[in-house]
């Protein structure tokens, strides 16, 4: 039932390394699942980055560049660049131990955990803020919560999106500091301003409820579509699910009034109070959608984001791809949102001048918007320039 509450609750707000030898010997031994064509196209990226950077080309921090932009699509790709520099460059040294430490890609390189917090230590050492922070992360999946606040205090206040959503989780369960929600949902809100999309699935839930702070409510739907939107699979599971096979029969409208309804009822039957749905409806559909068109119209980025991406998406928005236009320029003209927001923007926008949706067609202005989405990091983006075989 609890889950059902919190599936609905969240609805109902629209409502209301050095040489080439070394490198072939550590790739042979991380896990390749590339096509034969996807890894001679690897090989490819790999030998123009070996040739610009023995050619003074690319400076060494250039190579870091494009390890972080081969990465992207293949972790094992963005090891190899990296492996050109890494034994002088702090921020090859943090990435490299990044890849060999974290649990999204370490298991592409099977014994390479303990050269990992090594690299991450000896470059956290020489000042590198990035390599602390990977190093607090990494000790907190190993649930070894007083090295990591000493790693993510190094690093204080420069402390990266990952860091700062550690950091929130943290204060969240009193894990190596005192317990508190307050700051804990601060955190969360910084990591999420920074476009980490667990942290804004975070952020919003916290939102919600009142120990955390003041509920508002429609800014908790905003946030956790928002973390939908920038990849986090709960969040977008969730968000997704009444457009998805359960609208009581193909009225939107009133599959999602009937599911306020039933949170009225699952909010009374739980806090013993008399909800009106009426409040529910007038506080959530009205207050949320208007409210946010004025915050965009006033230059709001991550509300013109949130709204743009809406109708993109076709969800709780009717696609209008004038008024994904009207919301996704002004964030090409600002240009401050974080990466991965940035990215998905440039991506659209592409896609949208590509294909002549809502827009004269371009191809010039396509192929510009998709690398510069690609060069954000969009792994669509990234696969259409580099012409990545699936």
């Amino acid at each position: 039932m609890k889950k059902i509450f919190l599936l609905i609750s969240m609805l109902v707000l629209v409502l209301s390394a050095q040489g080439a030898g070394r490198n072939n010997k550590n790739t042979q031994t991380s896990r390749n699942t590339m096509s034969a064509a996807a890894q001679a196209k690897s090989e490819s990226l790999y030998q123009a980055v070996r040739k610009a950077y023995g050619s003074g080309q690319l400076s060494a921090d250039g190579v870091v560049d494009k390890a972080l932009y081969h990465n992207v699509w293949s972790p094992q790709l963005a090891e190899r660049c990296l492996l050109l520099v890494s034994s002088s460059n702090p921020r090859a040294m943090a990435e490299l131990g990044h890849l060999y430490t974290d649990f999204h890609t370490a298991y592409l390189f099977p014994g390479k955990e303990a050269e990992g917090v090594s690299l991450l230590q000896t470059a956290s050492n020489r000042g590198n803020h990035d390599a602390s922070d990977y190093l607090g992360v990494y000790y907190c999946q190993k649930d070894q919560y007083d090295k990591a606040k000493d790693e993510f205090n190094k690093a204080f206040p420069n402390n990266n999106p990952l860091a700062l959503k550690y950091i929130a989780g943290m204060y969240d369960s009193g894990h190596g500091v005192k317990k508190d929600y307050s700051k804990a949902r601060e955190y969360y809100r910084q990591s999420a301003m920074k476009g980490n999309a667990g942290a804004a699935a975070k952020y919003g839930l916290k939102l919600q409820r009142d120990f955390y702070g003041t509920v508002d409510m429609p800014a908790a739907f905003e946030w956790i579509y928002i973390g939908g939107d920038l990849g986090d699979d709960s969040a977008r599971s969730n968000l997704e699910l009444p457009l998805r096979g359960e609208r009581f029969g193909d009225d939107q409208r009133t599959a999602l009034m009937r599911r306020a309804l039933a949170i009225g009822e699952e909010w009374n039957n739980m806090h013993k109070t008399k909800l009106r749905t009426s409040k529910l409806y007038n506080e959530g559909f009205a207050g949320g959608i208007s409210s946010m068109g004025k915050k965009a119209q006033s230059g709001d980025q991550w509300a013109n984001f949130y709204l743009g991406s809406m109708s993109y998406n076709n969800e709780f928005l009717n696609r209008r791809y004038e008024l994904v236009l009207e919301c996704y320029e002004p964030l090409i003209k600002s240009n401050t949102l974080p990466k991965p927001a940035l990215a998905l923007v440039y991506e659209r926008l592409g896609e949208m001048y590509r294909n002549g949706h809502g827009v004269k067609a371009n191809k010039t202005k396509a192929a510009q918007y998709t690398r510069t989405a690609a060069n954000l990091g969009s792994l669509a983006a990234y696969k259409i320039i580099e012409n990545i075989p699936d």
